[in-house]
């Protein structure tokens, strides 16, 4: 968690840094329709990069998963792997708070309204993974009826796979979405 939560934070706010920095101090320019006589200065809003920067934080682990094998290190896997899928989440929800303040301007008190609404997203899109896992967990526990068939079985958990999806994509506090793919992976692991 401390990899994918913190590092992932501290990769969004060095590259937000760094790309702004360059936008402002470089004379950054690009051609127009190939032409080289003919160049513009690159300008991109504060919070249009935010939101590009966000994308960038996500690490793929695949390659890395790919190299380590399990079977001679169960614990490296295991640690590289829940960093990547907990980066991932960490992205995602990053992502969705950004988005969710675009064509709004950049004040001292946006950095607060991005760690207030991340903050609120994750646990609100967790929630509702846990709500549906434990529902779910507790109807195959108490009615047995269900679990004689793996084609019944296998439905209901897909479909409350979906109803937690397309609930928490449905919830918005303050005008923020929740997170559907958090909710259902939560859904998933519960």
């Amino acid at each position: 968690m401390i990899f994918g939560l913190v590092v992932t934070l501290v990769c969004f706010v060095i590259y937000t840094s760094a790309s702004y920095f360059a936008l402002q101090y470089f004379n950054l320019n690009t051609t127009i329709f190939g032409d080289p006589t003919s160049t513009t200065r690159i300008e991109i809003p504060l919070m249009q990069l935010m939101l590009f920067t966000s994308l960038l934080c996500s690490s793929d682990v695949v390659a890395a998963v790919s190299i380590v094998d399990y079977k001679a290190q169960p614990k490296l896997y295991s640690c590289i792997f829940g960093e990547g899928v907990f980066n991932d989440i960490v992205s995602i929800v990053l992502f969705n708070t950004v988005k969710s303040l675009q064509g709004q301007p950049f004040t001292t008190s946006t950095p607060f309204i991005i760690i207030g609404q991340f903050i609120s997203l994750g646990v609100v899109s967790v929630f509702v993974g846990v709500f549906y896992g434990f529902c779910t967990s507790l109807m195959f526990k108490h009615l047995r009826m269900l679990t004689l068939s793996a084609v019944t079985e296998t439905f209901i958990i897909i479909t409350f796979g979906f109803m937690t999806y397309f609930t928490a994509n449905d919830i918005k506090i303050l005008g923020l979405e929740m997170s559907g793919i958090i909710a259902m992976l939560t859904y998933a692991i519960i």
